[in-house]
C-alpha cells in the first residue's frame, strides 16, 4: 500500500482537542487494483480509530472526489470546523496520472478555423 496524499486536520476549542487525518493510498495486491480513502479521528495524543471510506478500492476519479468532499465537509462543518495542520503528498500518482490542464480563455487567442466538410446543425446556431 503506497501512500499518496495525507491531510491532517484539527480542531481545538475550550477542552476540545480532535485531530482527523485523511488518508489517500493505492492498493498494490495482486488480486486488488485501485484506491483506498481512510479516515483516522480522535482526541490529540491518543490512538487514532480508522473509518474506511471505500470498502473496496475504487479508481483514481472516485478515490479523489471522495477525499475531497471528506477534507470540504470537515473543513466546512458548521459546529466543529476543522483546519489544516499539515498536508502531504506522494509522487507516485504525479507518474501514473497526467497531469490537469486549465485552459484560460485570453483576447489574444484566435478561434479555431473550422473544418471545411463540416455540417452545421440547428443547435449550432443556437446561441445562449
Amino acid at each position: 500500500m503506497a501512500l499518496i496524499e495525507k491531510v491532517c486536520l484539527y480542531y481545538r476549542e475550550g477542552t476540545s482537542d480532535k485531530v482527523y487525518e485523511i488518508h489517500l493510498t493505492q492498493e498494490d495486491d495482486d488480486d486488488e487494483q485501485g484506491f483506498r480513502v481512510t479516515g483516522y479521528n480522535g482526541r490529540r495524543g491518543t490512538k487514532l480509530v480508522a473509518q474506511s471510506k471505500t470498502p473496496h478500492p475504487v479508481p483514481y476519479r472516485t478515490a479523489r472526489y471522495i477525499f475531497d468532499n471528506l477534507e470540504a465537509a470537515k473543513l466546512n462543518h458548521r459546529r466543529t470546523p476543522y483546519r489544516v495542520a499539515s498536508r502531504e503528498s506522494g509522487t507516485t500518482i504525479a507518474q501514473s496520472q497526467p497531469a490537469r490542464t486549465v485552459k484560460q480563455n485570453s483576447v489574444a487567442e484566435q478561434p479555431s478555423v473550422p473544418d471545411e466538410n463540416y455540417q452545421a446543425t440547428w443547435l449550432d446556431a443556437l446561441e445562449f
